[in-house]
């Protein structure tokens, strides 16, 4: 069987279906992931095997796009960072977001288009069985109608099916056109007819009628050198915290982060801090605080107490699935969203990285070391995640999905 990924410029949307491939290959398949020429590398690293394709939008500019205009419109406190310099502006004046996001979404459109385009041309060339696309690469949806095999949709977690959250339906959509360029109607996520789902139960997000194929969520944050220090035993509690590029794009500063980093010193904590060294550097953190360079979260996880995260569908399953209490002080709606499905669960706090009282997220960071806090529920949803159908189980199902281009849930329990 050939298997497809189609993937964006965003690893924390593809990084999720990495074991997938992995269990693919190993079954003996052969699997293919078109992605922007940026990702190559970080793919190729991965062990699968990469076929720069697909073309992506500036997707940090974008970011920073939309923050200035939240910002403009009073959504967002504070001032944003200038979309193209990345470097905090004065004054909203610095920047006519009002002429230069039109022209910025006209760009994007044409890189989408081209994008499409690579991704229908190497599907025709390649002739795939089975397309699997990220959160925001329907390209794969339609190199998969255009070539006559069924697609699958792999979110992150905890995204579903046509959200109605703001912020939330990220691959909702077909902006540029390029479905009724290829003479098919327009599409969204309404449209998905199988979704690989790593959400536990209890914090499940709308599915609508597409049939939910669960998967245990396996983390992946990248390779890594695992330091000596961390396999050490620990004489007092250590605290995780994440800043990803994501975040560290559009943000120069986070306080509250300080303010619940401050409050786990304050109670004994050993802090470590994952981030980019610019982000690190731009956080004016306390002495005592320990920097590690974008390494993987699970990796640190391993040998850590408690989490806190910038509230991204990654971080939150990565902590869930090592029985991590963990606090997401989100800053986008998309972030607020998800991280409160995984709260819903006990296993996390949320709070809004914008608009939290300094003292709500003190106390929120100090519950995360206490007895009392979610330490029972993050491993009692540890387990829950355990229980889930591995990705190598996952394989036979869609070996049935591509021979027989269908499947219905009688076809799952849980997949034998």
């Amino acid at each position: 069987m050939r298997v497809l990924f189609t993937v964006s410029d965003w690893r924390g949307h593809y990084y999720c279906m990495v074991p997938l491939g992995w269990a693919l290959q190993a079954a003996g398949h052969e699997v293919r992931v078109a992605c922007p020429p940026s990702q190559a590398e970080s793919v190729s690293r991965t062990g699968l095997v990469a076929a720069p394709v697909l073309e992506c939008v500036d997707m940090t500019t974008m970011g920073r796009m939309f923050r200035y205009l939240e910002t403009m419109s009073g959504q967002r406190p504070g001032l944003p960072l200038h979309p193209y310099t990345g470097r905090p502006v004065r004054s909203l004046d610095e920047f006519d977001v009002a002429a230069e996001a039109p022209r910025f979404q006209e760009q994007a459109h044409q890189a989408i288009r081209r994008s499409y385009d690579g991704a229908v041309s190497f599907a025709k060339s390649w002739r795939p069985d089975l397309v699997v696309h990220d959160l925001t690469a329907p390209e794969g949806a339609l190199a998969a109608q255009l070539t006559g095999c069924p697609s699958v949709y792999y979110p992150p977690g905890m995204h579903g099916i046509a959200e109605t959250e703001p912020g939330v339906d990220l691959g909702d959509g077909d902006p540029s056109g390029s479905f009724p360029r290829y003479g098919r109607p327009r599409w969204n996520t309404s449209h998905v007819d199988y979704i690989i789902d790593t959400s536990p139960d209890s914090a499940m997000p709308p599915m609508r009628s597409a049939l939910r194929l669960p998967v245990r969520y396996i983390p992946y944050n990248g390779p890594a050198v695992l330091p000596e220090w961390l396999t050490r035993e620990r004489d007092r509690p250590r605290a995780a915290v994440l800043v990803s590029e994501s975040i560290a794009a559009e943000a120069a500063d986070i306080p509250p982060l300080r303010t619940a980093i401050t409050a786990l010193l304050s109670q004994g904590a050993e802090v470590v801090l994952t981030t980019t060294p610019a982000q690190a550097e731009a956080l004016r953190l306390p002495e005592e605080v320990r920097v590690l360079h974008s390494f993987p979260l699970r990796l640190l996880l391993e040998a850590s107490d408690a989490l806190v995260h910038h509230g991204s569908a990654n971080a939150l399953m990565t902590a869930a699935s090592s029985g991590t209490p963990q606090l997401a002080l989100a800053y986008t709606d998309e972030g607020m969203a998800v991280s409160r499905r995984m709260a819903a669960t006990g296993a996390a706090i949320a709070l809004s990285a914008l608009r939290s009282d300094p003292a709500d997220v003190a106390a929120a960071a100090e519950r995360l070391l206490s007895p009392s806090g979610p330490r029972q529920a993050a491993a009692e949803l540890r387990e829950v995640i355990r229980a889930q159908p591995t990705p190598a189980q996952l394989v036979a199902p869609l070996e049935r999905l591509a021979r027989t281009g269908r499947l219905t849930a009688a076809d799952l329990p849980c997949y034998r």
